[in-house]
């Protein structure tokens, strides 16, 4: 696993960018999937469609890292804040969690898609945020998401019930990018360093895609 941490003040524009650059050199190759999150990562997801606007997608399958659970188009699902916040994701293929059926049935579908994507995809790109309590993609600390032999799961939670990418998803991607800004994001940031149980801070399967790149707007002793 290669490891990179950048710091910036620019940090979203300088994530958004990386990850364009990253997609328009692989779209070059041959087919490439992009998960994007939720949360505080919105803004970039959006903001690299802006950079790619005038290129064919064509070579590029767009998929969620998860989803709050709900009809299609609930206020709180992640693909309908990418949309509200002007997600426009051109002539890629999109492919949405949330189809309108229950619970059960959408993480199916959306865990075979996703065995489906990575498994015909040349290079699979990850971008992921950090929660202060270790969490990435909708995999919370104890959850069943970090255990799973499973592509994909379903849980409810005392705030959201989601649907999730696993551990075993995440580690069949080729590079993972990280969002991650702001004072409480530090310690975590800061505990990366260290061989933590994902079961306790599920940000730690990130280390095991072979490239990992952090954004962040803060610098510790990790570099490189």
């Amino acid at each position: 696993m290669a490891l990179i941490i950048k710091k910036t003040s620019n940090t979203v524009i300088d994530t958004a960018d990386f990850i364009a650059s990253l997609v328009s050199d692989k779209i070059k190759n041959g087919k490439v999937l992009l998960v994007l999150p939720g949360g505080s990562s919105i803004e970039v997801g959006v903001k690299v469609f802006e950079i790619l606007s005038t290129q064919d997608l064509h070579n590029l399958t767009v998929m969620l890292t998860d989803e709050r659970y709900g009809k299609v188009g609930h206020p709180d699902s992640n693909f309908f804040q990418l949309e509200e916040k002007g997600f426009n994701p051109g002539n890629s293929r999109t492919i949405p969690v949330l189809t309108g059926g229950d619970m059960e049935s959408e993480t199916k579908r959306f865990g075979e898609n996703l065995k489906n994507e990575l498994e015909k995809a040349d290079y699979k790109i990850g971008l992921f945020g950090i929660g202060a309590d270790g969490h990435t993609a909708g995999m919370l600390p104890g959850s069943g998401a970090v255990t799973s032999e499973d592509y994909a799961i379903g849980y409810n939670t005392k705030t959201f019930s989601r649907i999730t990418m696993t551990a075993k998803a995440i580690e069949k991607l080729d590079e993972a990018v990280v969002y991650a800004v702001g004072e409480e994001k530090r310690p975590v940031i800061e505990s990366l360093k260290e061989n933590i149980d994902i079961i306790k801070q599920p940000a730690q399967i990130l280390k095991k895609v072979p490239l990992l790149t952090i954004f962040t707007d803060y610098m510790n002793n990790m570099n490189n």
